[in-house]
């Protein structure tokens, strides 16, 4: 092609037709420039396409990952309802306090006992934020609901851990220092095999009672009943934030979900 040019170039000097030599050397250098552009613009389409792939990557992880978070929050959802429930029957009962209806209280202890601990899966906003991939984004709307919800993530696990501090202090503690497991694994069958002895109905009966005595030691414990009220009083605001994060963490993956799709 380039000997093809040259031949041209040559013969319309040696006939010295610069007029024609003129708009041939202009139109040279414009094929020429259409060549550079052409090239550049295929080079930018390559490069465009990598940084596509690399963002559905990360799109497709996050994704991922807020579906685990919403199960995660919708779980916590369960448990906190469980939670107010709880809380509400031992308050009830301390109201009351018929002795007789004791052991009513008891299913629930694994209950208001328990602490779920918060855990979302953060690896691949964290790993985008750290590497400065989170320009990668063309969407803005998803860019700015990730940082949002990361905010949001860490007010609620800040909160949560102030809970968890009174938690294991006003209810746990109570709860071991007032009633003695070991009373709990005679009547439970489940661990029948731990027994050296098959207990007479008199001697279950007085187990019974027992555990009695320790649950209205515990319902009479000032700190402990303190912390069912607080609990139940704080409830609304606890349980208002786990849905507000599982709602914030649904939009967000749809968002990204209908990002996925186009």
């Amino acid at each position: 092609m380039i000997k093809f040019f040259r031949k041209i170039r040559k013969k319309l000097l040696s006939e010295n037709k610069f007029s024609k030599y003129l708009i041939y050397a202009i139109g040279e250098i414009v094929l020429v420039v259409i060549g550079i552009l052409i090239a550049l613009q295929i080079n930018n389409w390559n490069e465009q396409n990598k940084i596509d792939k690399i963002e559905n990557t990360y799109l497709t992880r996050l994704s991922q990952d807020l579906e685990e978070n919403i199960t995660s929050w919708e779980n916590l959802i369960k448990n906190e309802e469980k939670r107010f429930e709880g809380t509400k029957q031992f308050i009830k009962f301390s109201l009351n306090k018929n002795k007789d209806s004791v052991l009513t209280i008891f299913p629930y202890f694994n209950i208001v006992g328990r602490w779920d601990d918060l855990t979302v899966n953060q690896v691949t906003f964290e790993e985008m934020k750290s590497s400065g991939s989170l320009d990668i984004i063309s969407n803005d709307s998803i860019k700015i609901r990730l940082l949002q919800l990361d905010q949001y993530y860490k007010k609620v696990f800040e909160r949560n851990a102030t809970i968890k501090t009174g938690h294991d202090k006003n209810i746990n503690d109570p709860i071991f220092d007032n009633l003695n497991a070991l009373n709990l694994i005679v009547l439970d069958n489940t661990f029948s095999d731990l027994h050296s002895k098959t207990y007479t109905s008199e001697e279950l009966e007085a187990y019974l009672e027992l555990i009695r005595s320790d649950l209205f030691k515990l319902i009479n414990n000032q700190k402990f009943m303190n912390s069912m009220v607080a609990s139940m009083y704080s409830h609304e605001l606890v349980l208002g934030e786990i849905q507000d994060a599982y709602a914030n963490a649904q939009k967000l993956k749809q968002l990204i979900d209908s990002e996925l799709e186009k």
